[in-house]
């Protein structure tokens, strides 16, 4: 008997955000028919191109570009990379690719969590120079700050290039 199971791949750079590669690697055991933990590690199953518009990203042939156009998905069908995932900080190394017959829902399951507005708590140290030094991410302490998080958030809002009504 002959195994016809597609072979498939996706990489990941040091880059990848930590959640959206766990949202892959969790959904895993679920593709193989493990669903112990299906209520906990849901599979999503929104296109992206759904996905991209919840979350303001545009979508442009087969591109879809974040709000800061900082990063895009391309998906080139019939190519061996199918999917890949840049960021411009990172020009010529992609965050993640996808090869083909790769099961889309992982590639959803990435970009759901590459996509979330919502905001992540990271040790310092873990935060990239590039979003250090930037004015892409706000950086607001969650503890051990001698001013609350909340006090600190809003201050540093004030302070944001580009931030709607503020004068020069």
């Amino acid at each position: 008997m002959a195994h016809h199971e597609p072979y498939w791949e996706a990489t990941f750079s040091r880059q990848a955000p930590l959640e959206a590669v766990a949202a892959v690697t969790q959904a895993l055991p679920q593709l193989l028919g493990d669903a112990r933990h299906a209520d906990r590690i849901p599979i999503t199953n929104m296109p992206l191109d759904q996905l991209a518009e919840l979350n303001d990203w545009s979508a442009e042939d087969d591109i879809l570009t974040s709000p800061d156009l900082y990063c895009r998905l391309q998906h080139t069908p019939g190519e061996e990379i199918t999917w890949q995932v840049e960021h411009a900080y990172f020009e010529g190394a992609p965050l993640a690719m996808f090869t083909q017959d790769t099961p889309e829902c992982l590639v959803s399951n990435f970009f759901a969590h590459l996509t979330a507005p919502m905001a992540v708590e990271r040790v310092f140290s873990d935060i990239p120079l590039s979003t250090r030094h930037g004015n892409s991410a706000l950086i607001t302490p969650v503890r051990g700050s001698g001013v609350n998080p909340q006090i600190h958030h809003a201050l540093a809002q004030l302070d944001r290039p580009g931030r709607p009504g503020r004068r020069r």
